[in-house]
């Protein structure tokens, strides 16, 4: 079972990691000018991070559990608390970018920003997960 999970959430995050790249390349190739890439982008930002994201969460946790780890381990607890920059600017920047853009709005930064932010922080939940760090 440990196996299957550990296998489950470190292969989804190297996809998620993935996708959060191709989602920065498409916003800055025009996702806030193109009705067709922001629905690209809008696609993979839905499924492909914020969905994938909360199911390796959830593999993950279990993963915690089968094998043993406490959850108030520093590097869990940062990878946890660090989701919320991803769920905060997914909502607030590239989600509301991506529907002004959907009503026939302009290009703001937002959406470039956000995803910029949504790598970052993705980059650095993976790191904290394969050092496992322990202040």
């Amino acid at each position: 079972m440990a196996i299957g999970l550990n296998h489950l959430h470190t292969n989804l995050a190297h996809l998620l990691v993935l996708c959060a790249s191709v989602n920065l390349v498409l916003a800055l190739l025009g996702g806030g000018r193109s009705e067709g890439i922001a629905a690209w982008v809008e696609r993979i930002h839905e499924y492909g991070i914020m969905m994938m994201g909360r199911l390796i969460y959830v593999a993950g946790l279990g993963l915690a559990m089968v094998a043993g780890y406490a959850i108030m381990q520093p590097w869990i607890l940062a990878g946890l608390v660090l989701w919320g920059a991803v769920e905060v600017s997914g909502k607030r920047l590239v989600t509301s970018a991506l529907t002004a853009v959907a009503d026939g709005g302009v290009e703001t930064k937002k959406l470039v920003l956000g995803a910029a932010v949504q790598l970052v922080v993705i980059v650095t939940i993976y790191a904290c997960m394969q050092m496992k760090p322990s202040f």
